[in-house]
């Protein structure tokens, strides 16, 4: 369970808040989409969410740990150590060598259900890798790390098409059986709609659009881009109407 009540955020020299009374309750294991223009306030929840930011007020309630992936593959893997080690240390923080050999077939058969062949790798250096077999690994981490919680902000943005989708299939493969309750930014319209069970827009700090079950299910990708558009319109009109006054 996660839940988020009437959460605001601020930031110096910024001229209005990025977070606007942000409500939002998801229960255990579900799946929920973001989507939102740049500067909507996506990324600036997760971050209060993981605890990487505090918000100026409300407050968030989370049922265990949460484990995230971020659009920045430097962030949490360390590229010297081997794809094994990094895998471990998700793990536990107390790696020791019957650790290793206790966990070895597992995070081998792990590393093959992503399906893109980075079980070869297994004892290479991660920055030997490129950046989408890297934030691959990193989801792998982050969803076998026992977190109950995962955040995901654009980790398939960086990838080519055939490795976005394998990557999208193992993620909701992931979520589905670990029952992990999720929050997936994403620019990628069909994605939003493809995965999970629940669709939230953001526009300018707040939620304007929640879509789960028939609504979510039954919506086709123009309807989803009106939306998105009508909000963005209404924002441009806005502006307007500040600089005429």
């Amino acid at each position: 369970m996660l839940r988020i009540n009437n959460v605001t955020k601020s930031f110096p020299r910024v001229f209005e808040p990025v977070l606007k009374g942000i409500n939002l309750s998801l229960r255990e294991g579900e799946f929920c989409t973001v989507v939102g223009a740049n500067g909507s306030g996506k990324s600036t929840l997760l971050k209060i969410i993981s605890g990487e930011y505090r918000a100026d007020s409300g407050e968030v309630k989370r049922n265990g740990d949460v484990s995230q992936v971020v659009q920045d593959v430097n962030k949490g893997t360390i590229p010297a150590m081997t794809v094994l080690e990094n895998i471990v240390l998700s793990r536990t923080k107390t790696p020791r060598f019957a650790f290793y050999w206790r966990h070895l077939n597992d995070i081998i058969d792990k590393i093959r259900s992503l399906n893109i062949g980075l079980e070869k790798f297994i004892d290479q250096p991660l920055g030997i890798l490129s950046g989408g077999q890297r934030q691959a690994i990193a989801t792998l981490m982050a969803v076998n790390s026992g977190g109950k919680i995962l955040l995901l902000d654009e980790h398939t943005s960086a990838l080519d098409p055939k490795m976005q989708k394998m990557l999208m299939e193992y993620t909701a493969r992931s979520v589905r059986e670990l029952r992990l309750t999720t929050l997936m930014i994403t620019h990628n319209m069909e994605d939003a709609l493809k995965y999970g069970d629940r669709l939230i827009m953001m526009h300018s700090g707040r939620i304007v659009v929640d879509l789960k079950g028939c609504e979510k299910s039954g919506l086709k990708i123009s309807s989803l881009l009106e939306m998105f558009h009508k909000f963005e319109d209404q924002n441009l009109a806005a502006i307007g109407t500040e600089n005429v006054n």
